[in-house]
């Protein structure tokens, strides 16, 4: 199988996969990385996150798999995470901050799902592309395929923020920020660009929500959409911590494409969080 995406060979569970690739206004659950705070000063900090699905944001429903789990350091190198551990409703890891400036981290999966027919019986599979050869039989007509690729990320920073550069992991949605996003204060604006495969994704819905939407009677869910250039723009109305979402694919529906094994559908989505801190 060839696809413009670079395959990842291990993947979080695909229930999470097919939940995270839907609109944020349509699924029951959200899937995020959530770092204990997002700056940190000292001699070598330990930052320390969670991982998880929640219908509630922020408050810890199940573990979200962290196979895939990649850090980047301000000098744009990659760092271990340490101290893994698995828990029922979370997965944790800490991140020592050996250096200045801000940190990426970010979780990727790769799913696929669709059917095959084989003499006159169709069946239907889930799969994934290093699992694939094993679970459709080679002679096998693929009638439908969609792969989806997601991704969570957050970012952390040592004293100063630093210069916000990091270049493009490439494969899927992936939200690069335009400037610093760890010492945010509300009544600050950041500027964002969302990327598709490495290129800029436009004119693609953006839902951003606040934490503690168990506790109101509304989502208080805003939507903004993305410019010729991939880029948006979000205003930090109130403290608190943040969830960013995307998701990118033809629509669904009677008529939407099927995929094959040479050319699946392709569909992705992409979250991130962020803290606001009071002026």
């Amino acid at each position: 199988m060839t696809t413009n995406f670079r395959i990842v060979s291990r993947l979080a569970p695909l229930a999470l996969a097919i939940a995270a690739a839907l609109p944020l206004s349509a699924q029951a659950h959200m899937t995020w990385l959530l770092p204990n705070k997002a700056a940190f000063d000292g001699k070598e900090p330990v930052a320390s996150f969670d991982a998880a699905v929640s219908e509630d944001l922020f408050n810890f429903e199940r573990a979200l798999k962290l196979d895939t789990l990649r850090i980047t350091a301000p000098d744009g190198k990659a760092v271990d995470a340490e101290n893994r551990s698995s828990g029922r409703h979370r997965e944790s890891f800490d991140v020592k901050l050996t250096q200045d400036g801000t940190y990426r981290i970010s979780n990727v999966s790769q799913a696929l799902m669709g059917s095959y027919k084989q003499g006159s019986e169709t069946k239907r599979f889930r799969s994934t592309p290093a699992t694939l050869v094993k679970d459709v039989p080679a002679d096998a007509e693929i009638t439908a395929m969609t792969l989806m690729t997601n991704r969570q990320q957050t970012f952390v920073s040592k004293e100063e923020p630093g210069k916000v550069a990091f270049a493009p992991e490439g494969n899927g949605l992936e939200l690069l920020p335009l400037g610093p996003v760890t010492d945010l204060s509300h009544g600050d604006k950041t500027t964002f660009r969302l990327l598709l495969d490495g290129k800029p994704a436009a004119d693609i819905p953006v839902k951003l929500l606040r934490e503690g939407n168990r506790y109101r009677y509304k989502l208080g869910e805003i939507e903004v959409r993305t410019d010729a250039k991939g880029e948006f723009t979000v205003a930090w109305t109130e403290a608190g911590r943040y969830f960013i979402g995307a998701n990118a694919g033809p629509a669904r529906g009677p008529n939407a494409p099927t995929g094959t094994r040479e050319a699946p559908v392709q569909r992705a989505s992409v979250s991130a969080t962020f803290e606001v801190l009071p002026k």
